[in-house]
């Protein structure tokens, strides 16, 4: 499978734990030139792909919400006019609780997006305001049913858990809230606390009110039991969905596949070769008015670098890795592969390769110890 990602940077306003590449300036004039912009890389990358279906088209931010509903629609236009899709192509939009009523929503369906993801984030007046969100809880209820009512019947929201001064029961009303929706997917974020944003200047300050580890891991276990008792699917490290709703775009990445990216700091992975064009919605727009299509960042991975991020992305989904794909490999980390076996997080069978449930808690630290 390949999929295309488009990012689309504007923000109503920027979160505390934000790190992406976005935007808050949301003037017309702002949209126009992104849209613009983005037709000029589009016509300039489409020849490669003359005669390529592609599987998925995942519209991410940013909030591609903020754009309006004309831009939208242009920005469907293009996507149209300069790639193809197979007929059941999975096409996604993320939005934020609060830019979606029944007529946007009625809209974005009618564009033939058949899978919103709804940034929720916590079901909690305070937690939203903390984290400065946009939106509030009734906005998340609200938008949630106008997509339903305009026939969505695939829709995910994001959930984050370990925020500031939150407990193990704020977390259980915050699912149990999600729950009473019952979206068909869901994906569970562990607050990371980067350094150049709000929160990562209030931790070097020690201002920040985090749970501490055992918490953590506490809220994250009632997390997946809860989910898990109500007939989600934990298929992937952060990810649960109802049978047949697993994000179809997103394996494409655990599977370590092809794609493109477009817009705004976006990494493609093609051929072997990993890169961006841009770190900044600033660069992205002077580099297309100049018409420089060079990498400001780039890897080829070789073959055994490229086997390696196969077998982690793999540990990442429940079906773990089949280790007679990776044999060579897995005879050659035989020795951590063994350590981690010992400590409880790794399931080393014959045929597969699996992080135990408590090699989920700790994931990172397995990772890292079969890549170095």
């Amino acid at each position: 499978m390949t999929g295309l990602y488009i990012h689309v940077p504007f923000c109503a306003r920027k979160c505390h734990y934000c790190n992406f590449v976005i935007s808050t300036s949301n003037s017309p004039e702002d949209h126009r030139e992104f849209l613009a912009a983005l037709a000029k890389e589009m016509a300039w990358i489409a020849p490669r792909f003359r005669g390529k279906l592609f599987d998925t088209l995942y519209l991410g931010g940013g909030t591609p919400s903020k754009l309006t509903a004309p831009d939208t629609e242009r920005l469907f236009s293009l996507a149209r006019k300069n790639f193809r899709f197979r007929e059941d192509a999975e096409v996604t939009l993320e939005a934020n609780p609060g830019d979606i009523d029944r007529e946007r929503a009625s809209h974005t369906r009618a564009l033939g997006v058949n899978r919103v993801s709804l940034g929720a984030q916590s079901f909690q007046e305070r937690a939203l305001v903390d984290i400065n969100r946009s939106h509030g809880v009734r906005d998340i209820v609200e938008s949630f049913s106008a997509l339903r009512e305009a026939g969505l019947g695939n829709i995910s929201m994001d959930l984050i858990l370990s925020l500031p001064g939150q407990t193990l029961g704020d977390a259980k009303d915050s699912l149990e809230a999600l729950l009473r929706l019952g979206p068909e997917h869901m994906s569970l974020y562990e607050l990371v606390v980067e350094e150049k944003t709000v929160f990562g200047h209030l931790h070097r300050q020690d201002k920040l009110n985090l749970p501490d580890e055992q918490s953590q891991v506490e809220i994250l276990s009632l997390a997946r039991r809860t989910l898990k008792k109500s007939g989600y699917r934990h298929y992937e490290l952060l990810s649960y969905a109802k049978p047949g709703f697993e994000s179809r775009h997103n394996r494409i990445y655990w599977d370590n596949g092809e794609y493109l990216g477009l817009g705004p700091a976006a990494f493609s992975y093609l051929d072997g070769r990993r890169y961006r064009n841009s770190r900044s919605v600033e660069e992205y727009l002077d580099k297309v008015r100049r018409g420089d299509w060079t990498a400001c960042e780039e890897e080829t991975l070789t073959g055994e670098k490229k086997e390696v991020e196969s077998l982690l992305l793999a540990l990442r989904l429940d079906e773990g890795a089949d280790t007679r794909r990776f044999g060579p490999l897995v005879a050659r980390l035989a020795e951590p592969l063994r350590n981690l076996k010992e400590k409880g997080l790794l399931d080393l069978g014959r045929e597969r390769l699996r992080l135990t449930p408590r090699g989920q808690l700790f994931a990172e630290t397995v990772f890292m110890e079969l890549s170095t």
